[in-house]
């Protein structure tokens, strides 16, 4: 493929970005919404529960990440990156705006759960597939680009939970205008180098002469290799060891932390509800440089470093978090809230260029989903155990417990990560 490795950017690769891109914004949306809607069900009646169950809520829709990335990575290897992203986004966004029409707290768990299969699967297949027609030489930077859309869909969440008079069903409602862009996925080619391992070399040399204006000879590897998770472990271990443990780290503190994002401030800072949905979207915005200079530094010292150096820091930020809530200072909470935003979502930007890089095209889709169940599983569980933390002993100590996990993520990638700064995709 290296007509494509090889290849500049052109008209198709910034269509392929705007449309990804969106997708991405309002799986943010949809992730995001939680945190507003735990937050606002106290108002409720028909909605009320502890802490913990509350907790329980914002996991719902994680967990069912966990099992849409193990359900959609493996679709995506078996009948295609194209029609597996169109079956997750249509599940995503057909479940939110059910889910805006809940009678009671246990209905709209198991709904959030059904938005979350869509979400988790919307993640890996939609990253690998942009990976797999990105050009080597920008490919990290371009993939954390298309990353640094989900800070764009959490700052459109927070101005939206501010427009809409925090209304919680017109939150979730929002989530599913993203049903609108399927026509625009429809219109995308399937990858080619999916299309090459299936055998159908010459709808792979068709889609490659349609965006990239050159024509090539391909030839189909022989034997399709057949994708499992077993393959993950005895072949690639030492890779997959490595990622199971950051990606879980990532998502635990950014789950853990945004989630109860508003919560937090308004418990620490003593201020309204509504008054913690303006001080989300000054950290949100922080995001935005948080991808960008990550994407530059993914260029200039390689995957491994910024995806490490940034998971650390964002662990420091929270212990500053910690420090700052103990000690009442406002100014400081506020201030390692955005150094957090930005360092934990340049990681996000990281990681996600560089788990693609890691596996082969024959098991690329199944990798990146078992990597995105692992992630389900760190962000499932922190919302829960935040909660009861808070319930036992106040926020201060949740965010400290959130650091620490980062600390350990950005440990485990120095430890076992590799370079993958300039390789092909094999």
């Amino acid at each position: 493929m290296e007509a494509i490795e090889n290849s500049r950017l052109n008209k198709f690769h910034y269509t392929l970005l705007a449309i990804l891109g969106t997708v991405w914004a309002f799986i943010a949306v949809n992730t995001i919404s939680a945190g507003f809607v735990i937050a606002l069900l106290k108002n409720d009646p028909a909605f009320q529960g502890s802490l913990t169950k509350l907790g329980s809520l914002g996991s719902a829709a994680l967990f069912g990440m966990l099992f849409g990335a193990w359900l959609f990575g493996y679709l995506a290897d078996r009948i295609g990156r194209k029609k597996t992203l169109i079956l997750a986004v249509s599940t995503f966004s057909l479940g939110s705006i059910v889910s805006s029409f809940a009678g009671n707290l246990d209905t709209l768990i198991v709904l959030r759960f059904i938005v979350g299969l869509g979400l988790g699967g919307s993640l890996p297949v939609a990253s690998s597939y942009f990976a797999e027609f990105m050009p080597r030489s920008i490919r990290g930077a371009m993939i954390s680009i298309l990353e640094s859309f989900w800070a764009i869909g959490t700052i459109i969440i927070g101005v939206v939970a501010v427009l809409v008079k925090a209304d919680w069903r017109s939150i979730l409602l929002f989530g599913g205008a993203i049903l609108l862009i399927l026509p625009l996925l429809l219109t995308l080619p399937e990858s080619p180098r999916y299309l090459l391992i299936k055998g159908r070399v010459k709808e792979a040399e068709e889609t490659i002469r349609k965006v990239l204006g050159v024509s090539v000879k391909l030839e189909a590897p022989k034997g399709e290799k057949k994708a499992s998770v077993g393959d993950l472990w005895r072949k690639y271990g030492r890779v997959t060891l490595m990622l199971t443990i950051a990606w879980f780290s990532i998502a635990f503190a950014y789950y853990g932390f945004f989630i109860w994002l508003p919560k937090f401030l308004s418990a620490t800072l003593g201020i309204t509800v509504f008054r913690s949905f303006q001080y989300f979207i000054i950290t949100a915005i922080a995001q935005l440089p948080g991808y960008w200079s990550a994407a530059y530094l993914l260029e200039k010292i390689g995957r491994k470093k910024t995806l490490s150096y940034y998971l650390l820091l964002s662990g420091i930020a929270g212990v500053g978090f910690y420090f700052a809530a103990s000690a009442g200072n406002e100014g400081a909470i506020i201030a390692s809230a955005i150094a957090f935003s930005f360092f934990n979502l340049g990681a996000w930007g990281a990681i996600y260029a560089y788990t693609p890089e890691l596996y082969p095209t024959a098991v690329r889709g199944t990798g990146t989903g078992w990597a995105g169940a692992m992630a389900r599983i760190g962000g499932g569980i922190a919302p829960i155990l935040a909660g009861r933390i808070m319930e036992l002993s106040g926020s201060a100590l949740a965010v400290l417990v959130i650091a620490v996990v980062a600390i350990i993520g950005a440990l485990d990638v120095l430890a076992l990560g590799e370079e993958t700064r300039g390789k092909s995709l094999t």
